[in-house]
């Protein structure tokens, strides 16, 4: 093997190295995520919105790999957004050619959540890191909700959503339904409104939603 090809051989194998070192503490992170539920998800989120995904790329930011997702708000529940919203997660799209031989392997790591152009999602966001100003959702899956007609479901299908929740107030029969459903998908408009009631009428900070002792 000639020495061009030898370097470059050895790039792409360095290259595969890291990103199966990166990619096996990810998932084993993924693996080991706690459930969490709608309190949970709440108090960890910066942000709640309601969109359609209009667009993603992906690209490198101080040598770090991202995908950009852009979504088209309908709804802003937590948080003051635009018509659009654009935020980065950890991982590309798809192995990406470094040229002379490399391939950076870091894609989006399994256990994250991924998107679609044209789906419809509603994201409940951690704030951007400090250093970095990724993005994802809390919970990682568990914090992405994909919206299929009249039901919406996260990515662990709601499983244990309003487990260890106490709602200390009056419910309408059908949050009250939400509440009483282990898992599934929920009707999309009874979980928004819940959601939005939450958000507006301060429900953790008044102890109106609390952990279950």
């Amino acid at each position: 093997m000639n020495r061009p090809i030898q370097k470059a051989f050895r790039g792409v194998t360095l290259l595969a190295s890291f990103a199966i070192l990166a990619l096996g503490l990810n998932v084993a992170h993924a693996k080991n995520i706690k459930k969490q539920n709608l309190l949970d998800l709440m108090t960890h989120t910066d942000s709640i919105m309601i969109g359609t995904v209009s667009g993603k790329t992906d690209g490198f930011h101080r040598g770090l790999p991202y995908t950009e997702i852009t979504l088209e708000v309908a709804q802003s529940l937590k948080g003051q957004h635009g018509t659009t919203y654009s935020f980065r997660q950890f991982g590309l799209i798809e192995p990406k050619s470094m040229g002379n031989g490399r391939v950076n392997l870091m894609v989006t790591p399994a256990g994250w959540p991924t998107y679609t152009k044209g789906e419809q999602v509603m994201l409940f966001l951690h704030k951007p890191a400090s250093e970095t100003g990724f993005q994802t959702t809390a919970g990682l899956t568990q914090g992405k909700f994909t919206i299929k007609g009249k039901e919406v479901a996260n990515g662990i299908g709601n499983d244990s959503l309003f487990a260890g929740v106490k709602i200390n107030g009056q419910l309408s029969p059908a949050q009250q339904d939400l509440v009483s459903q282990q898992a599934g998908a929920y009707p999309t408009e009874d979980f928004f409104a819940l959601v939005k009631t939450a958000v507006e009428e301060n429900w953790i900070a008044n102890g109106v939603m609390t952990h279950e002792k």
